[in-house]
C-alpha cells in the first residue's frame, strides 16, 4: 500500500511550495514546505479576512524566496470563519 503522504505530493505540481493550515476558532497555525520538505515559514493567523490575507501575502514572499512556480494551500479541516 502506497504512503498517503506520497501520493498527495504527486497530487502537487513540480516547483511549487506547499502551505498546510490547521484551523482553530480564533487562529490558525500554518506551515509553508517545499517538495523535499524544508521548513521555509512558520506562521500563527488570527481566523479573519485579514489574518488569511495576511498568510496568502506571506506565501508569495516565501515563493519568492525558495524559487517556486506557485502555491498549493490545505486544510486540515475544511472550516474558516471570516466574521470578525
Amino acid at each position: 500500500m502506497q504512503n498517503t503522504l506520497a501520493r498527495k505530493l504527486k497530487q502537487v505540481p513540480e516547483g511549487y511550495l506547499i502551505v498546510g493550515v490547521d484551523p482553530h476558532k480564533k487562529k490558525h497555525a500554518a506551515v509553508a514546505i517545499t517538495q523535499d520538505f524544508a521548513v521555509q515559514a512558520k506562521l500563527k493567523i488570527d481566523n479573519t479576512r485579514e489574518g488569511l490575507e495576511m498568510m496568502l501575502r506571506q506565501a508569495r514572499m516565501e515563493m519568492t524566496k525558495s524559487i517556486c512556480r506557485g502555491v498549493t494551500l490545505y486544510y486540515f479541516e475544511m472550516f474558516v470563519d471570516f466574521r470578525h
